[in-house]
């Protein structure tokens, strides 16, 4: 049998890991290389975070493994040549990787140089997202399906003692496996807040959540004091691939079983909040999906009549990055960001509510920026939820957030805002809440008028939305992306079209990036 290349991506782990189980029953040698690539380093959405994270989970794979781990700097067909040269291996096994233009175009010329070698890369299905396209009329069954397929088992003794670097591909490896030294240094703050990322705190993590914490899942995520202990925290594990969604699904039905079981309210809630995280993995594959089906998505709105939308505020992106903007919600959740990679989903739409409804920038502009800022940057969700919080997608309902609503709904005694923001640390929270009438002194008064310019932004969108071609668009992106899940009764009724009118069904919101 030969040897085989484990090319780790997004699955540094060994529990249900299809790629690596498949190398192990095919080949007599498997070799696990993960690859540092300069274009994938220098992309506009990589980041210290993401960085981290691979040097992370790859040291404690590596302990896992004996010290068996081989990365590797350099393009990947420069890479895969060089390591061929030395070690000869006729098959490359890998997942299937959703990622964004950087990461499809490294596929589509490794892929033609295995044809000219005569290697044979195998991708392999880890996630509910079906290569090739799938009927969205089908897919939730054909989703339940693979997630109730159960997570593989990690690999035997046996099997693991045939992972290895063999000594002529060993003197290959990078010497140093560090943010710092492929140039994405963290800061001190980040070092400090950021959150570690391994297949050993992602075990720790789910258990964690599923016996303490998730309790107030369900009520809790929605604010940026609670959704740090509330959420989840699984979706830095899901987007690296330290932690499947399939692995999490079956926890949380084992979990659900053993609450079926008991009486009373802490039950109750403890099952709002299972059937709710449960829903969040669904709706994670469902946006990653949409990446799948439409790789354009990332340069283009999925309803190209938005093109048209005027971004006269583009010229504020940089206050808006900075947590700049005058308004102390935005401006301390752009803040947290930039220190911990974490922000609550609810925090995330509402910042680009505001860049793109309030402020006017592009949402093009936005997306490689906050990518950089999310420690679990997942591109088909992140592109996904960038799009349809700004409207562009064309069949959900248009939210246009009030930052100053938001503050005084979900962090009413500032609590969250003193946290991130210094110049307004000592001051009481009724002038907080209260700085877009009677400004606090020492903090910037908010960028533009809100009432004015989200009005523009409002009129704008809805003569495009009015037009035919806009609602001929629309029919056509819910025919290829809309979910087809059932709704519940009241939401039904709450959106029924009018006499003579056809209603596109708006699809379900969700907590994706990090409300899982």
């Amino acid at each position: 049998m030969q040897t085989a290349l484990w090319w780790i991506k997004k699955d540094v782990r060994l529990a249900d890991n299809p790629a690596l189980t498949a190398a192990l029953a095919n080949a007599e040698t498997v070799v696990p290389v993960f690859l540092f690539e300069p274009a994938v380093l220098e992309a506009e959405e990589t980041s210290a975070f993401h960085v981290a994270a691979w040097c992370e989970a790859l040291a404690d794979l590596s302990e896992r493994l004996g010290g068996h781990v081989l990365p590797l700097r350099g393009d990947a067909i420069e890479t895969f040549a060089r390591l061929r040269a030395v070690l000869p291996f006729d098959a490359i096994h890998s997942h299937e990787e959703i990622g964004s233009e950087v990461t499809f175009a490294r596929d589509r010329t490794v892929a033609d140089w295995c044809a000219s070698e005569g290697v044979t890369w195998h991708e392999h299905q880890q996630t509910g997202v079906f290569r090739g396209g799938v009927d969205r009329d089908k897919r939730a069954k054909e989703w339940t399906a693979f997630m109730r397929g159960g997570p593989l088992p990690a690999p035997s003794a046996a099997d693991l003692a045939r992972v290895r670097v063999p000594p002529e591909a060993a003197g290959l490896a990078m010497p140093v496996v560090s943010p710092d030294a492929v140039g994405h240094p963290l800061t001190e703050a980040q070092r400090d807040l950021r959150q570690p990322v391994s297949e050993t705190a992602a075990v720790a993590t789910l258990d964690d959540f599923l016996t303490d914490r998730g309790a107030c899942y369900s009520g809790g995520i929605s604010s940026p004091n609670l959704a740090f202990t509330c959420g989840s925290r699984l979706s830095v594990h899901l987007a690296w691939g330290t932690l499947t969604g399939r692995a999490a699904y079956a926890a949380t039905e084992a979990r659900q079983a053993e609450v079926r079981a008991q009486t009373g309210d802490a039950a109750r809630q403890w099952g709002r909040s299972l059937n709710a995280f449960k829903s969040r993995l669904h709706w994670r594959d469902h946006f990653i999906q949409r990446l799948e089906s439409e790789p354009r998505m990332e340069f283009e709105p999925l309803n190209a009549a938005y093109e048209a939308l005027p971004t006269p505020g583009d010229h504020h992106l940089d206050a808006w990055l900075a947590g700049e903007t005058g308004w102390p919600l935005v401006d301390a959740s752009m803040r947290c960001a930039a220190q911990t990679g974490f922000l609550n989903f609810r925090m995330r739409a509402m910042v680009t509510s505001v860049a793109v409804h309030t402020l006017r920038i592009d949402w093009r502009k936005t997306l490689y920026p906050t990518a950089r800022l999310w420690a679990d940057y997942e591109p088909g969700i992140h592109i996904a939820q960038t799009q349809m919080q700004a409207g562009v997608v064309g069949i959900n309902q248009l939210r246009v957030y009030s930052p100053d609503k938001q503050l005084a709904d979900h962090d009413p005694e500032a609590t969250f805002v003193r946290q991130w923001v210094p110049e307004l640390a000592d001051v009481p929270p009724e002038a907080i809440l209260k700085h877009h009438v009677r400004p606090v002194p020492g903090y910037r008064e908010p960028l533009v008028d809100r009432l004015v310019w989200s009005k523009g932004f409002k009129d704008d969108y809805y003569a495009i939305k009015g037009l035919p071609e806009t609602k001929a668009l629309a029919d056509a992106v819910y025919q290829r992306h809309g979910s087809r899940r059932p709704r519940s009764a009241r939401t039904w009724k709450s959106n029924a079209p009018r006499a003579g009118e056809r209603r596109i069904v708006k699809a379900v919101g969700a907590q994706t990036e990090l409300g899982l």
